[in-house]
């Protein structure tokens, strides 16, 4: 965050104090990892573009919901009044103007909402992946762990309009907890806020909601570990994302894809082929020596260097059938 604009960072540290902390602990050497098939992998290498989905279509047609419930139930509660109080305190009127926002565009946060997922990488995962992610593929497709630089998915890019955010997997308490948090922040922070341009602080109010109620999953499924890129056409529309309506089988929501080029002057870089895959783990599977020689071959032709030490097998075992 080191080139961001101090008045912008101020701002995520108070009403964003989660999602401030773990960005602030991404380091250079860190790195994110995408989680595909390995016949999406060689889609991506042919077409050198990178698909966002509608959550409405991701694994759990549910996803964003839960997010959505708890900040309802949030904003309806009477814990809600705290926050709304300090705010008002500096800006009157503000908190009612940022909710209002944030319900007309519900519909469209609920519908058109697209997101890429990557997750966070452990070292100790470098040669075997995560297994709980492996369990998550169905039937024969092979699962491979694409790893990545986090350099991509931190810069601000005004031109691409898709955000990063980690996803929280909070209880209701916990979810409850993080507006105590932003609460006490505001109150400590009051001649700043005061003094902000009540439009921005709007907005402010408006991503806070938007990025609790759909970057929040059960605290169950925490192992995963999850960052989103979301963007929404409705809300942020962008030029440099490509809409597509693929005839797949169950399916017929739109998709857009991001064509993975660098764009230097518009601070979108490190998406290009060589510099952005570093290493490729493939998954549990009986075909492994097969599948490596064809990821193998199609790095080579995108000039990844050294593409046969960048492609390694976990070699976890195959489970011949389901426990129990």
């Amino acid at each position: 965050m080191e080139n961001w604009d101090p008045a912008v960072i101020k701002m995520l540290s108070i009403f964003m104090p989660s999602t401030f902390k773990s960005r602030a602990a991404i380091k250079p050497e860190s790195r994110f990892v995408h989680y595909t098939t390995s016949k999406n992998l060689l889609q991506i290498l042919d077409s050198e573009e990178i698909e966002f989905r509608n959550t409405r279509d991701m694994n759990d047609h549910q996803d964003i919901e839960t997010g959505l419930e708890r900040l309802q139930h949030w904003i309806n509660n009477s814990a809600s009044a705290a926050l709304a109080d300090a705010l008002d305190r500096c800006v009157p009127g503000v908190w009612n103007e940022g909710i209002k926002k944030f319900q007309d565009w519900l519909p469209g946060l609920r519908n058109e909402t697209y997101v890429l997922s990557v997750a966070e990488h452990d070292p100790n995962e470098n040669n075997t992946g995560r297994l709980s992610l492996w369990r998550a593929f169905e039937g024969d497709a092979t699962g491979v762990a694409v790893v990545v630089d986090t350099s991509p998915f931190m810069q601000v890019a005004q031109a691409l309009k898709a955000y990063s955010s980690p996803v929280a997997y909070w209880t209701r308490q916990q979810f409850a907890g993080e507006f105590e948090t932003v609460t006490a922040s505001i109150l400590d922070n009051q001649q700043f806020i005061s003094q902000t341009n009540r439009p921005v602080l709007r907005e402010v109010i408006f991503l806070m909601l938007l990025f609790a109620a759909v970057c929040s999953k059960p605290p169950g499924l925490r192992d995963e570990r999850e960052w989103r890129v979301l963007t929404n056409p409705l809300l942020w529309p962008s030029p440099m994302l490509i809409k597509h309506n693929p005839a797949v089988e169950g399916s017929n929501r739109t998709i857009y894809k991001l064509p993975l080029k660098n764009r230097p002057t518009e601070n979108i870089t490190g998406l290009e082929f060589p510099q952005l895959i570093s290493r490729v783990i493939i998954g549990p599977t009986m075909n492994a020596e097969v599948i490596r020689e064809e990821i193998v071959s199609k790095l080579a032709e995108k000039n990844v260097p050294q593409p046969a030490a960048k492609v390694i097998m976990s070699k976890l075992p195959v489970r011949a059938k389901a426990m129990g």
